[in-house]
């Protein structure tokens, strides 16, 4: 079968950290990702789009970047464990601004929530929670899974979501497709 496919992407500096990780992953450590989301359809729409590269972004990429920009990404059994801890550091963190800036006017932050993931901000900094530990690989799933429940529909399908943990030196990426 013949199909149109677009993809689009975008790029979000978070960190992380993988429950249980038997090596150096179990450390909270930042990346810049890349998400990627690719849909197809064998039909165009009236106006001649598979989706129109604005609605992806504003319905699936934008929240996403919104989500997880400058953000520790936990999942929702470490956050239960940490929450108390994280509180008293993001506290401390915070009013770092005061010692250099004086008092601050920054308003808080907006929390964006996403197919079962949410900010949270124990002491004012910004953790993007998720129901699972976020591994590349259930981050695609999720991406995928959030890109079908925004755009998906009878015509348009998705292709895949493609996960890009490192883009430097060497790529390494985690897709799911189904």
């Amino acid at each position: 079968m013949k199909a149109y496919r677009i993809h689009t992407s975008v790029d979000v500096h978070f960190a992380h950290h993988i429950r249980g990780h038997q090596g150096p992953c179990v450390n909270i450590h930042g990346h810049t990702w890349k998400l990627e989301v690719g849909l197809t359809a064998s039909e165009l729409d009236k106006q001649g789009f598979v989706v129109d590269f604005d609605e992806l972004d504003t319905r699936v990429l934008s929240p996403c970047f919104r989500l997880l920009d400058h953000a520790m990404a936990i999942g929702e059994e470490t956050f239960g464990d940490v929450a108390g801890e994280l509180e008293q550091i993001g506290v401390k963190l915070v009013k770092s601004r005061v010692a250099v800036h004086g008092e601050s006017k920054i308003t808080a932050p907006q929390a964006t929530k996403l197919h079962g993931a949410e900010n949270r901000f124990p002491g004012g900094i910004k953790v993007a929670v998720f129901p699972f530990s976020p591994t590349s690989e259930r981050l695609a799933r999720w991406l995928y899974e959030a890109a079908e429940s925004q755009v998906g529909n009878e015509r348009v399908g998705v292709a895949y979501a493609r996960v890009y943990e490192t883009l430097r030196p060497v790529e390494q990426m985690a897709e799911y497709a189904p």
